[in-house]
């Protein structure tokens, strides 16, 4: 079986790109200002975008149990330092779930 194109996996999944933009949303968050950035993306990094969205809501059940995971592993249990959440807050929930594999891998390589 041939690997499908990134819009035909989009059609089978989502059926149409707004729908895919419409189901991205409320898992990262954002506005009209959001959507129209979603809007010209690609449908590759659209399905990318959507599938790290899940994974976040599926772990942590959203981007703010992701920074308070981060937060947990990084300071250990201990209150982050002032303005520590609000400069998450601003990242990416990609750019989250990659800073929180980094500090997990640190965490356990200092365990070891």
């Amino acid at each position: 079986m041939a690997i499908l194109s990134p819009k035909k996996q989009l059609e089978k999944a989502h059926g149409t790109r707004g729908d895919l933009i419409a189901a991205i949303l409320p898992l990262v968050g954002g506005g009209d200002d959001t959507k129209k950035k979603l809007g010209g993306a690609t449908n590759k990094k659209l399905l990318r975008i959507y599938a790290v969205g899940r994974e976040v809501k599926d772990k942590f059940g959203g981007k703010s149990g992701l920074i308070d995971a981060i937060a947990k592993l990084q300071f250990g249990g201990k209150a982050p330092n002032e303005g520590w959440r609000d400069k998450m807050e601003g990242f990416t929930v990609k750019r989250l779930l990659d800073h929180h594999r980094q500090v997990k891998s640190a965490a356990n390589r200092a365990s070891a």
